[in-house]
């Protein structure tokens, strides 16, 4: 090929070498971009970071509170619902007096023991002799003498009447001429002897016996009517009553004879809906009778003294640490029980997330300023009042303290389970320090972890 004059062989050279150092340009600038978006991206997560600590050191301020604590001694556990970490503790491994708060423990026990689809069923047997009937008793503390369709402080309770119908039904309409009792399904003494007498009378507590009607309340309609020291021979004479005025009663307690004819029964609402009375009304009676059921049911026995090994044995599937557990009854009237705030909380992490049939304990918790225990006494109110509605729980009170085991609703991502107790003080006051505290916690929610770094 031939070149002409002024024809240069390297002109494409130059532009190529513009077009490098171009594209060179390029990729610096490009990087200089990209190292300049990742020290904003790193700046504004440090600046994020920051304020979400900021924002949650004025949320969480129930350090504070627990360190400027008034109400007695002070026994805090708390924990992430989530992850169960701890987000702030104080004596939480002590065991201490637990008041009401152990309901939630008596509560998930039964639903452990007993299934919460189970009842509890009186019945009616022929006694072998002419005219006798044998009333036994199923332990169901909410079997009513009021008429059938009358509520008593037991929704969906049983009736003395229905029962007594069936008996008739049964005997072709032969007359009933006495009533005898079996009670041996529970045993021991029917009273704790570390329980006060005040318990009874200002109605809080009845004799536990396995044949009751209404809680043994002299008013079925009152939660807190006056209990007698003859609960056995109430509901005898009002089952006698039904069948004519001159039926003989014998409260003495009989074996019936195996293979005894059955002429009536009646069963009581299910575990779960017993459970759930219990919690938000803090059924003492019911509590009681619950743990007696869990003991016998457990094999542990039938009194007062198989509390112990029955309830925890249920516990122990919950995974809730029992050694330094010690349970004397079930409702927590008795000054001796011993449960740990952390065994509580551990516990109640359980509950609020409904694991293990646990959804009835959950449900039966009381919310904060509207029903329930924590609807009462003004509870939630003042510096707490915006946490109303927002945290559940079941409250303890007994002359020396006051305490509280609960969940609180989702804050950033987490809720708080925790259980605080107020030692050795018998100021009310104490009340809205421990609702102090609850609300704190809600407010706090999943910035805890932020708070603590």
């Amino acid at each position: 090929m031939c070149v002409g004059p002024g024809t240069r062989h390297d002109e494409p050279v130059p532009r190529i070498r513009a077009l490098i150092r171009r594209r060179r340009h390029t990729l610096v600038l490009a990087i200089v971009v990209v190292l300049l978006g990742v020290g904003i991206t790193a700046t504004t997560a440090a600046v994020g970071a920051q304020r979400q600590a900021q924002v949650a050191d004025e949320l969480c301020t129930a350090d504070s509170l627990a360190a400027h604590w008034h109400a007695g001694s002070l026994f805090l556990d708390a924990r992430s619902a989530r992850t169960g970490k701890t987000i702030l503790t104080h004596r939480g491994d002590e065991p201490t007096q637990t008041g009401s708060t152990m309901k939630v423990v008596t509560a998930a026990a039964a639903v452990s023991a007993l299934g919460p689809d189970h009842r509890f069923t009186t019945s009616v047997v022929d006694g072998g002799e002419p005219g006798t009937v044998v009333l036994v008793g199923g332990g169901d503390p909410t079997l009513s003498r009021l008429p059938s369709g009358q509520d008593s402080v037991y929704p969906h309770a049983p009736h003395l009447d229905d029962l007594a119908e069936q008996v008739l039904a049964a005997r072709g309409g032969q007359p009933v001429t006495a009533v005898q009792v079996d009670t041996h399904l529970f045993d021991g003494p029917a009273w704790h002897p570390s329980w006060p007498e005040s318990a009874r009378t200002s109605g809080s507590v009845s004799n536990i016996t396995a044949l009751m009607v209404d809680g043994d309340r002299d008013d079925p309609t009152e939660s807190y009517s006056m209990r007698s020291d003859g609960a056995v021979a109430r509901a005898a004479t009002a089952f006698a009553a039904l069948h004519g005025p001159d039926v003989r009663v014998d409260t003495t307690s009989v074996a019936v004879a195996s293979g005894a004819k059955v002429l009536g029964s009646v069963r009581s609402a299910t575990v779960s809906e017993l459970v759930g009375m219990l919690l938000t009304d803090s059924d003492d009676t019911l509590a009681e009778v619950l743990a007696r059921h869990v003991a016998i049911a457990e094999g542990a026995g039938r009194s007062f003294d198989a509390v112990q090994a029955g309830s925890t044995k249920a516990l122990v599937r919950y995974g809730v640490p029992t050694a330094a557990v010690r349970l004397v009854d079930g409702s927590g009237l008795s000054p001796d029980n011993r449960v740990p705030a952390s065994a509580l909380t551990t516990l109640m992490r359980t509950v609020a997330a409904k694991q293990d049939g646990l959804a009835p304990v959950d449900a039966g918790l009381a919310v904060a300023g509207r029903t329930g225990t924590l609807g009462e006494h003004g509870r939630f109110t003042g510096a707490a009042a915006d946490a109303r509605g927002h945290v559940r729980g079941k409250t303890g009170t007994l002359d020396d303290m006051y305490g509280l085991t609960g969940v609180t609703d989702e804050v950033a991502g987490d809720r708080v389970v925790f259980t605080v107790f107020a030692e050795g003080t018998s100021d009310p006051d104490a009340r809205q320090e421990i609702d102090a505290l609850a609300a704190a916690l809600w407010r706090c929610g999943g910035h805890a972890s932020a708070a603590r770094g």
